[in-house]
C-alpha cells in the first residue's frame, strides 16, 4: 500500500507528550540502548545469510494451538502451516499443506486431499493422521494431549465434531453447521499443522522446542531476547532465500528504529506513525503500510460494578476525546474509529451512533447514574507498543487527563504483556486498553472471539453475555448466504454499540519497516509477515 501522510498534529498535547518523550528517564534508557546496539553479534552483520527482525515484545508460545496475541504466530507463521494459506498480499485463499479439497452443499463436511512428499522438521511425514492429531487435541477433552490452554480454538472450530482419516493423504473435517468461513481461519495459527511425533513426544515441552513444515525450524529460544530460527532446506516450496532468521525484542520504538538506522535489525513491525515519514523519505530505508483489518479502543467491564451502569460506559464515552488522541498518538494514520470492524467490511454499519466529545454531557451522565466526583475507575494498559497501539503510554495519559476534567480518578495498571494477557482473561479491571488485530479476514474472526459469551475468560475482554448479541453472531457464522451474514452482523455491531462496551479509537495501520537492501517483504492484511521469499542484498 502506499504510504499516506498527514502533517502532525499541533497543540499543547502534543506539546506535553514531545516533553515526556525527552524525559531524563527516557534519554538515559536510549543512550544505553544504543551503546548496547554498538555490540551486535556477528550473525547481525552477515549479509545476505541472516534476516534480523526487530519487535517490541517476546512470545509466549510457540505452539500455534496455544498462540494468544500477534507476538506468538508472528514467528509461528514462519514454523508452522495449514492445510491452506494467503496468497502473498491478498486476501485470496491458496493450497498449502492441502492441494485440493471440496465441500458438502450444506457446508458441514470438508475433505481436503493433503501434499504428498511433505516432512516435518522433525523429519515424520505430513499425513491425515498428523492433521487428525493437530485438531482433535486442541477440542476433545478425552484426547490424551488436549489442554484448557488451547483458548483459541472454540471460536474458530467450535462446532467440529471430529478429523476423519479417510487414507494416509485425505482427512475430512465434520462440523454440526455449515462454515462459511473455516478457510480463512484453516489458514491462521489455530488451524496450523504439528508434528504428531514431536508434540505427543512431549505435549508439555512443545511450546519451546516445535516442530512444524514451514520453511524455517526452530533453533533457541532466550526469553525476553531472541528467538533464532534456521532455514528448512526440505521445505515443499523450496528452500528460503536466507538462511537464519533472529527475532530480537526491543522494546522501545526509537531504540527499535535507531537499530533499523543502524543496519543491526533489517526489518521492524509497528513503527511509531510519528517517525513513518522520516523512514519513507530515508536513502537506506523503507515502510510498507496496509490497513489492519482490526481496532484500536478501551474496552469497558460489562460485569465490574463500577462501570456496570451503561450510564456511566456512555458518559465515559463522551468524556474521552477521541478525535484528538487519534490525532495526536496515531498521527492520523488510519481511520478514526467507531466500531470494529473497518469500512468496507461486511457487517459495517454506516452512520452508526457515535459518541460525540461532549464533557458536559458525561457530567450529566454520570450525574444521572449516581456517581460522585472522585471516583475511581481501574484502568488496565500496557506500556510496550502493539500493531494495534504503537504509543499506549501516551494514549494513556490523554484518558486519564480526559477522565479527571469529568470527576473521574483514573488509577493506572501498567503491565508487562504477559500480565496484560492474564489479568484481562479473568477480567481484573474496570477498564481495559486493548484492541484486536484480526488473523481472519471475516467478520466472524472479530466479532464472535470478542463479543461471544462464550469467549469470556478468552478473547472477549468486555465480559459482554448478552442473548441479543449471542444469537446473531451464531446465525451469522452459520449462513452461507453473504447478505444475510451482512445484516446479522450489522445488527450486532448496532447492539454492540447501544450497549457502549468498547471506546473505539482507530482502525490503525499495519506497518513493516525494511532496510532498502531488503526484497520481498509485506505485511499482508491478516498481520502476517512471509519470509520465504524474502531476500537481502
Amino acid at each position: 500500500m502506499r504510504l499516506r501522510l498527514d502533517s502532525t498534529p499541533e497543540g499543547a498535547v502534543q506539546s506535553d507528550i514531545e516533553a515526556r518523550r525527552r524525559s531524563v528517564m527516557r534519554i538515559v534508557r536510549l543512550a544505553v540502548a544504543v551503546l548496547a546496539l554498538g555490540l551486535a553479534p556477528a550473525w547481525a552483520m552477515a549479509q545476505g545469510k541472516t534476516i534480523v527482525y526487530g519487535r517490541g515484545t517476546d512470545s509466549l508460545n510457540l505452539d500455534p494451538g496455544l498462540a494468544l496475541s500477534s507476538e506468538d504466530f508472528k514467528v509461528t507463521d514462519w514454523m508452522f502451516e495449514g492445510l491452506v494459506r494467503f496468497k502473498g498480499e491478498s486476501t485470496d485463499i491458496e493450497p498449502a499443506l492441502a492441494q485440493s479439497w471440496e465441500v458438502t452443499p450444506d457446508g458441514k463436511v470438508w475433505t481436503f486431499k493433503l501434499r504428498p512428499g511433505v516432512k516435518f522438521h522433525d523429519g515424520s511425514p505430513l499425513n491425515a493422521a498428523a492433521v487428525k492429531y493437530s485438531f482433535e487435541r486442541q477440542f476433545k477433552k478425552d484426547h490424551p494431549h488436549y489442554s484448557a490452554r488451547f483458548a483459541r480454538w472454540a471460536s474458530k472450530f467450535g462446532d467440529m465434531t471430529g478429523a476423519d482419516a479417510i487414507d494416509d493423504m485425505t482427512v475430512r473435517l465434520n462440523f454440526t453447521v455449515a462454515q462459511p468461513a473455516l478457510l480463512q481461519n484453516l489458514a491462521i495459527y489455530v488451524g496450523y499443522v504439528v508434528s504428531q511425533a514431536a508434540a505427543s513426544a512431549n505435549p508439555q515441552g512443545f511450546s519451546t522446542n516445535p516442530s512444524g513444515t514451514g520453511p524455517y525450524k526452530f533453533v533457541r529460544w532466550e526469553k525476553n531476547n531472541l528467538i533464532e530460527l534456521a532455514r528448512n532446506d526440505a521445505y515443499w516450496g523450496g528452500p528460503a532465500k536466507v538462511e537464519r532468521v533472529v527475532v530480537r525484542v526491543i522494546p522501545e520504538n526509537d531504540v527499535r528504529l535507531l537499530a533499523l538506522q543502524k543496519g543491526e535489525i533489517h526489518l521492524t513491525d509497528d513503527l511509531p506513525f510519528n517517525r513513518l515519514a522520516e523512514v519513507a523519505a530515508s536513502s537506506t530505508m523503507a515502510v510498507h503500510t496496509v490497513p489492519a483489518y482490526g481496532f484500536s479502543g478501551i474496552y469497558f467491564n460489562l460485569q465490574s460494578k463500577t462501570v456496570g451502569d451503561v450510564r456511566v460506559r456512555q458518559a465515559i464515552n463522551h468524556a474521552i476525546n477521541r478525535g484528538r488522541i487519534f490525532n495526536v498518538t496515531f498521527f492520523k494514520q488510519g481511520v478514526s474509529a467507531d466500531q470494529a470492524l473497518p469500512a468496507g467490511s461486511m457487517g459495517y454499519v454506516k452512520n452508526i451512533p457515535a459518541y460525540a466529545y461532549d464533557p458536559d454531557k458525561a457530567k450529566k451522565l454520570l450525574n444521572d447514574a449516581g456517581v460522585a466526583a472522585g471516583t475511581k475507575v481501574n484502568l488496565l494498559a500496557f506500556a510496550n507498543p502493539r500493531p494495534f497501539f504503537p504509543s499506549p503510554t501516551d494514549a494513556v495519559a490523554m484518558v486519564k487527563a480526559d477522565l479527571a476534567r469529568v470527576g473521574i480518578d483514573l488509577n493506572v495498571n501498567m503491565a508487562t504483556w504477559a500480565d496484560w494477557i492474564a489479568k484481562r482473561r479473568v477480567g481484573e479491571f474496570d477498564m481495559c486498553l486493548g484492541g484486536w488485530t484480526a488473523s481472519t479476514l471475516d467478520p466472524d474472526g472479530v466479532l464472535y472471539p470478542l463479543f461471544h459469551s462464550h469467549s469470556i475468560g478468552n478473547d472477549n475482554t468486555a465480559r459482554m453475555a448478552d442473548p441479543t448479541v449471542d444469537k446473531l453472531l451464531v446465525d451469522a457464522r452459520q449462513s452461507l448466504d453473504l447478505k444475510e451474514r451482512d445484516r446479522l452482523y450489522q445488527q450486532a455491531a448496532s447492539r454492540i454499540a447501544d450497549l457502549s462496551a468498547v471506546v473505539f479509537l482507530a482502525n490503525p495501520l499495519y506497518s513493516l519497516g525494511m532496510r532498502r537492501e531488503v526484497e520481498g517483504a509485506f505485511r499482508n492484511p491478516a498481520n502476517q509477515v512471509w519470509l520465504h521469499q524474502v531476500s537481502l542484498r
